[in-house]
């Protein structure tokens, strides 16, 4: 099971062509009628229909469902159909009976399946093996904090294997990451401009309140798609944008791209065509270079200010060229790298992979989603481990990561299980991880347990409510929820399978075991406020840090970790397609052949239901 995806904020200052049909309509084209496939223009679109924006999501509901006509519909409604019990063991059986009739009447109901308390294990029982020790890095977002393009760049001066592709044809992508922190409103400002090095590349056309100053930046809560509206630009803003890239470009000799004007030949936005007053559209993608990327980032920089104060009135209105500046975000999915590794040598290495892959000076966000993998595996048997191995290998055993409260332990005298509970008893080595000290023995081919999340309970786990001695009122647990106030923690849970009480996860906080882990991080890497002056030794207002910078008396100093969002899956979910929207059930696939899609015109065999 992929248990929780940690997501958390750092701030710094499939579907393939095989998998479709092929329909042939009567009377079509001949092969070779058709016009040679060429990439898609904006400026070709006719002006007759021609629109500003895509028609909001709302107005099309209602003319689909709130608008009908015609009678009622008659039988059962969804809701109204009987709910009946069906025993995981009846299915199993009606699988391996391969009774047709029998799977297809149960279509006919609302089944609740239950699970036979043969068929699992509970999550205490000592024969289960648990392993957590992988983690990957499932997702990664940097946002720049200036007018320039540093969250694109690498931090290499030289490197002939980088290459970035440039398309301007994409007005209608979505920039959908949800549960990260920009520092700015997503609405109408997100133009996406290609990919690089394993990453989507974004445009983003922030207010420059919010790129000037870092407060009002840090006040903008963590994205959330109930926050914002759609964050595609407008078509006339588009337009804007497209000509300031294609007059940037133009300026580097080592590109074949030219603009005859600047501001095109009509100050109305959307009497002209941009292929008729530039080649920037010649073709869909621009492949750039290192050198290149640099040279766009260096007259981005120089001549944005500029190119806004030549721009004609008529596309200064409505105040959105004047107010908006461009800055560069990056985003990759799903990469699934594997970090934290055990191996030292192996860290250093990590740490100038990042060191090169971009400068973090410049970078005022980072987003990331950590991925941890919970195996469970039914053992036949434990092994000790003897403990002069333990102590040859990690020196001090502790009884407790925590080093403010751990205490040496003496392994002779120390039983493997607490006789009470059964539970192993943890120990711990200098660094704070886990030693195991029984090893569990299976069979060569022995499949690990699905793991099941009990919806109704899973509360629980998440909550950091501590009970205080003298009164029954409850306190919430500051640590675990840093960053965006102390509210409790929303849950949102999925059912899977028919189990009702079982399936996945998310909520909008973190497992409150990290707040330990996080409050070491923020305390060791956070501006603290400071009382003495470095220099003269002399004390200081309780509003300067420890930089010598003022600091607002009513506002604590921003985090550098922000905890934000986790949720619990299956790992087969995880694996098997590239993000939640090309998964199977989200096609409609099954559905699509239970109705019949995908059937032979000639039925061989019938079956009654």
């Amino acid at each position: 099971m992929q248990f929780g995806e940690m997501e958390a904020t750092v701030s710094h200052d499939k579907t393939t062509d095989d998998d479709l049909g092929t329909i042939t309509f009567p009377g079509a084209a001949h092969s070779g009628d058709q016009d040679k496939p060429c990439p898609f223009d904006l400026a070709d679109v006719p002006s007759s229909v021609e629109a500003e924006d895509a028609l909001p999501q709302s107005q099309v509901f209602e003319s689909l469902f709130l608008h009908q006509e015609g009678p009622a519909q008659a039988g059962r409604t969804w809701e109204q159909t009987k709910v009946q019990p069906v025993s995981l063991s009846t299915l199993m059986c009606t699988f391996k009976k391969d009774n047709k009739a029998t799977a297809i009447n149960l279509l006919h109901c609302r089944s609740v399946l239950h699970l036979n308390e043969d068929f699992y294990y509970r999550s205490d029982d000592e024969m289960l093996a648990w392993d957590s020790s992988k983690h990957f890095l499932d997702f990664f977002l940097v946002v720049g904090g200036s007018v320039r393009l540093h969250a694109l760049l690498p931090n290499k001066v030289v490197d002939h294997t980088f290459s970035m592709s440039l398309n301007l044809c994409l007005p209608t992508h979505l920039f959908r990451p949800k549960f990260r922190k920009l520092g700015f409103d997503l609405t109408g400002c997100m133009m996406a401009i290609g990919t690089g090095p394993s990453s989507k590349l974004w445009l983003a056309f922030p207010p420059r309140e919010n790129l000037e100053d870092l407060d009002v930046a840090n006040d903008v809560p963590l994205l959330s798609e109930r926050l914002h509206g759609d964050t595609r630009l407008k078509s006339c803003h588009f337009r804007m944008a497209v000509m300031f890239l294609a007059h940037a470009l133009s300026q580097n000799p080592s590109l074949p791209i030219y603009v005859m004007h600047t501001y095109s030949t009509d100050d109305d936005i959307s009497a002209w065509r941009i292929k008729d007053v530039s080649n920037i559209y010649s073709q869909t993608t621009w492949d750039l270079r290192l050198d290149d990327l640099l040279e766009l980032h260096k007259t981005i920089i120089v001549d944005w200010d500029d190119w806004v104060a030549a721009a004609p009135r008529s596309w200064k209105q409505d105040g959105w060229l004047l107010g908006r500046a461009p800055v560069a975000v990056a985003c990759r999915y799903g990469q699934n790298q594997p970090i934290a590794n055990s191996n030292s040598q192996a860290h250093v290495l990590k740490a100038r992979n990042w060191h090169a892959e971009r400068s973090y000076a410049s970078i005022r966000y980072l987003s990331v989603a950590i991925a941890t993998d919970i195996v469970c595996t039914r053992v036949k048997r434990w092994i000790k481990v003897p403990n002069e191995d333990i102590v040859q290998q990690h020196g001090i055993v502790y009884d407790s990561p925590d080093p403010h409260i751990r205490e040496e332990v003496d392994l002779d005298n120390l039983p493997h299980r607490n006789p009470v509970t059964r539970c192993e008893n943890n120990v711990y080595d200098e660094d704070g991880h886990h030693i195991p000290h029984l090893h569990g023995k299976t069979c060569c081919n022995a499949k690990p347990c699905g793991l099941l999340v009990n919806l109704e309970t899973i509360s629980e786990l998440f909550s950091s409510y501590i009970h205080d001695q003298d009164d029954i009122n409850m306190l919430i647990d500051p640590d675990a929820y840093a960053g965006e106030g102390t509210s409790a923690p929303s849950i949102s849970v999925y059912p899977q399978a028919f189990l009702r009480t079982m399936g996945h996860i998310q909520s909008n906080a973190i497992l409150p075991h990290f707040a330990p882990f996080i409050s070491d991080i923020c305390r060791s890497t956070s501006r603290h406020p400071c009382t003495v002056n470095l220099t003269d030794n002399e004390p200081l207002p309780e509003e300067y840090d420890l930089f010598g910078d003022r600091v607002d008396g009513d506002r604590a100093i921003p985090l550098v970790l922000i905890p934000s969002a986790c949720q619990f899956y299956n790992e087969i979910s995880h694996r098997i397609r590239p993000s939640a929207a090309l998964h199977d059930i989200q096609q409609g696939r099954i559905t699509s052949a239970l109705a019949g899609a995908y059937g032979n015109a000639a039925t061989k065999v019938t079956y009654n239901a």
